[in-house]
């Protein structure tokens, strides 16, 4: 996990490459639900101060992903099953149509730049924090061009836990296992047809395929978890 620190990067403020960098763990399961986050041993980890520390931690409490107790104590929030349904319905509800408005509105570049980091995903799917932000990428790219910061910000929250459950349904604890690298590549190859859908700039071509992989990590999350309950 400490490697996972080593770089933060300075595109963005301390306080937000904090952010980014504990909601992953959080979103992969590094951290696990009900651990304490000690705010000493992250600033030492991460060779900074506390102040970004705390800051980044008021910002994943307001996400859901961290609550703070009355002592300013932050424990990782439980990540309830029960409410997967919940967000993947929205998800398939929203997500194509945002991939509708956005049509036409996604700068070459940053399809360009997106789909980089997805085929270097595909050459070494082991890399599970490589597949999170290309994963973040795709789908940002389509409701921040939406012209609505409200459904971005909304879409943004939902896809985030949507992906901590997911990773807590599969319990891979071997970050190599084939099933899960399988899994990675088959994702990232249908997030290779939303940009190519999105070069398009047909609005009904980018809903169909937005939606088909959006039922298709449904499909895949339900079948691993049906085949874990099966298991002696």
């Amino acid at each position: 996990m400490k490697d996972s620190f080593a770089d933060l990067g300075n595109t963005m403020l301390l306080k937000d490459r904090v952010y980014r960098t504990l909601k992953t763990e959080i979103i992969l399961g590094h951290f696990k639900a009900g651990q304490r986050l000690n705010m000493l041993e992250l600033a030492n980890s991460m060779n900074i101060s506390s102040a970004p520390i705390r800051e980044a931690l008021n910002m994943l409490c307001k996400d859901g992903f961290v609550i703070l107790n009355p002592r300013k104590q932050a424990i990782v929030a439980e990540s309830n099953l029960d409410g997967w349904q919940v967000l993947t319905d929205l998800r398939r509800m929203l997500e194509p149509y945002a991939a509708r408005l956005s049509a036409g509105h996604i700068p070459p570049a940053d399809i360009a730049a997106a789909r980089a980091m997805v085929e270097k995903v595909i050459e070494n799917p082991a890399d599970v924090y490589a597949y999170v932000a290309s994963d973040m990428a795709v789908h940002e790219l389509i409701h921040a061009n939406t012209g609505s910061k409200v459904l971005s910000d909304i879409l943004t929250t939902v896809k985030e836990h949507s992906m901590r459950i997911r990773y807590y349904a599969e319990k891979f604890d071997d970050e190599d296992s084939p099933d899960k690298m399988k899994i990675t590549v088959t994702s990232s190859k249908e997030h290779l047809k939303i940009l190519d859908a999105l070069e398009t700039k047909d609005p009904d071509i980018i809903y169909r395929e937005v939606l088909s992989h959006i039922s298709n990590h449904i499909s895949r999350v339900v079948s691993h978890e049906k085949s874990l309950n099966q298991q002696p």
